[in-house]
């Protein structure tokens, strides 16, 4: 049969070794969680840029086409790309691709917003052990293997008066 000094001492520190095994695995698994996240969040960010820069590019397309349109409408009527309802449709047209990139912009900025908040609203649910958490567990098991290993101590010298 075993001391059970003994055996409480190595229940003592295999304990205690355990408790900073799991915190050095906390910490792990918290660190791959974040990059995760932030890789995801870069990936969406692109991804907002890339709609964006896609909108942007077909208003200018559609912008071109419909002064293009009002281009050829002015030439086949014979009027003066300079006259002054000519040269307003065309200035009409080119603010309104204006606004719309604008509104792009805006909205791809307020996507990145909600992805950025999405992601810090993730990144505060990691629990992340700090040092002096795990040193309070590791403490406090060695305490409890400390407080095991003087009950076995007084358990065998009883045992040893009998």
């Amino acid at each position: 049969m075993c001391d059970p000094v003994t055996a409480a001492v190595t229940m003592a520190v295999v304990s205690t070794v355990g408790v900073g095994a799991n915190a050095v695995a906390q910490a792990k698994t918290a660190k791959a969680q974040t990059k995760a996240i932030r890789a995801q969040q870069a990936l969406v960010a692109e991804e907002n840029r890339d709609v964006a820069s896609a909108e942007i590019f077909d208003q200018m397309r559609g912008a071109r086409r419909e002064q293009g349109k009002i281009r050829a409408a002015a030439g086949e009527a014979g009027l003066s790309l300079t006259s002054g309802s000519i040269e307003g449709l065309l200035l009409d047209s080119a603010m309104q691709m204006e606004l719309q990139g604008s509104r792009s912009i805006a909205n791809m900025e307020s996507r990145h917003a909600a992805n950025t908040a999405e992601a810090s609203s993730m990144l505060s649910q990691i629990q992340k052990p700090t040092v002096l958490g795990a040193g309070l567990q590791m403490a406090s098991a060695a305490a409890s293997g400390w407080s095991s290993v003087q009950s076995a101590k007084i358990t065998k010298a009883q045992a040893s008066k009998v």
